[in-house]
């Protein structure tokens, strides 16, 4: 009696491992800093050579502290590779150095009541960032493919991108 051969184990392909994958990590977060348009998510740059997203500011603590929108915002922009690799059935993937969005949210809550439950709302964010990307996936693809072709894009870049992929959306749909 022969027996099946077992399968290998598949386990999930690591963030890094091919450019589309990675060009697709970085275009997720461009893409939604773009739809978020506050200070600290204004892109400089996005780019597949020295892997990264770069804004052109940091977020003020202050800031973040005493406004809770502008709080949310970014740290759904910093969960964004997360997400995507989520959603691609990728490891996960570090975010932005010095985006980190625990460490973000953690630094402005006051409320040791929000502090408490810090873990469920990066668990709400992560939701809505992965809900955003599944409606912005034809922007995300385009931004991406834009990566691989030129190795980086600046905000102009990945704004015309998103734009023409909203555009021809529009255009199939209507």
């Amino acid at each position: 009696m022969t027996r099946p051969a077992s399968a290998p184990l598949q386990t999930p392909a690591h963030a890094s491992s091919d450019p589309r994958s990675l060009s697709l990590l970085l275009a997720a977060e461009a893409v939604l800093a773009h739809l978020h348009p506050r200070a600290p998510l204004r892109l400089a740059e996005v780019s597949l050579d020295k892997p990264g997203v770069t804004y052109r500011c940091a977020p003020d603590p202050q800031a973040l502290a005493l406004n809770r929108g502008l709080r949310e915002e970014v740290a759904l922009v910093a969960l964004a590779r997360g997400a995507m690799a989520r959603l691609l059935g990728l490891t996960g993937d570090a975010g932005t150095p010095g985006r980190d969005a625990r460490a973000l949210l953690a630094s402005a809550l006051r409320d040791p009541e929000e502090l408490e439950v810090l873990g469920a709302q990066i668990a709400v964010l992560e939701a809505r960032a992965r809900a955003l990307l599944r409606r912005s996936w034809a922007e995300v693809e385009v931004v991406a493919a834009g990566l691989r072709e030129h190795g980086a894009l600046d905000a102009q870049a990945v704004a015309h991108r998103v734009a023409c992929a909203q555009g021809i959306r529009g255009t199939l749909l209507n």
